[in-house]
């Protein structure tokens, strides 16, 4: 995908702040200092749903720039098959209109991931083109290309860049109330090195001891900000900090949320469950 391949190094880290959630590593940034590719292969080297295996619903509300809502729900499932290979299917239930609508992501270790997409009206499944690839998602501001995580043999067609160390959040004591601090994150420039490319660059903070990208800003090939990714809630889910609350919002003032609810990381799934059979149950 990428034209289409370079977008996806960090935008599969838009897919591992929440729709593939990442989790936390404690502590694990302290052991040495790390490499700019370092710091983005443990980004996205975690398990779906912030586990190797699991399910989750998902509310998600798309809002305009003027601030009309429409929400949806959906549910995610995801597990890494006997080859190691990630497999995770999308399935929409509200409201009615896309309700069966599913999204099947099927990884491949030196290739881009197979991506289709399951219309009950139009009774057949889909494969996703390449050409399609910066297509929005289901009308959000998340995109195909930002749910397809990219092989690391593919990351030579990025150039990765560590730039100084920063901070997220935070505020100064005042009036009264205590100093709130922020959150050290690392900062990483991602730049495509593939011609045509929707995006001209990426900047992703991430957090130092957690490794969970908290802050993705997303610029078009002129380097005009485009969009931001902000990772709002981190929850403790069986030991795991994941991402539970993540908004995407556009420079245009549409904006898309998403609320991570009822994660189950020990649920019974197959490769079964994971084909273009089983998106059309």
């Amino acid at each position: 995908m990428m034209r289409v391949r370079a977008l996806v190094f960090v935008a599969a880290a838009v897919s591992a702040a929440f729709v593939l959630a990442t989790p936390a590593v404690a502590g694990a940034a302290k052991v040495k200092e790390l490499t700019a590719e370092e710091i983005v292969e443990k980004a996205l080297s975690k398990g779906a749903v912030g586990f190797k295996q699991g399910t989750a619903s998902i509310q998600m509300t798309l809002f305009t720039a003027k601030g009309d809502a429409k929400p949806r729900s959906l549910d995610i499932k995801a597990m890494r098959g006997a080859d190691g290979m990630l497999r995770s299917m999308v399935r929409f239930s509200k409201p009615a209109d896309v309700n069966g609508t599913s999204f099947l992501v099927v990884e491949k270790k030196n290739a881009l991931p197979d991506q289709y997409v399951y219309v009950p009206k139009a009774k057949v499944v889909r494969r996703i083109a390449a050409g399609n690839a910066s297509s929005s998602f289901f009308g959000s501001d998340f995109t195909y290309a930002d749910l397809m995580p990219l092989p690391m043999s593919e990351k030579d067609k990025v150039a990765i860049e560590r730039l100084p160390d920063g901070v997220l959040g935070g505020q100064p004591a005042s009036d009264g109330k205590p100093e709130v601090k922020g959150q050290p994150v690392y900062v990483i420039a991602v730049t495509p090195k593939i011609e045509g490319s929707p995006y001209g660059k990426l900047i992703a903070h991430v957090h130092k001891d957690l490794l969970v990208p908290l802050k993705i800003e997303f610029f078009d090939a002129a380097k005009q900000p485009l969009k931001t990714l902000r990772v709002k809630k981190l929850q403790k889910v069986n030991g795991e900090q994941v991402p539970v609350e993540v908004e995407m919002k556009a420079e245009n003032g549409s904006r898309t949320e998403l609320v991570l609810e009822k994660v189950d990381p020990t649920a019974t799934l197959s490769e079964a469950d994971f084909t273009e059979e089983a998106m059309q149950r």
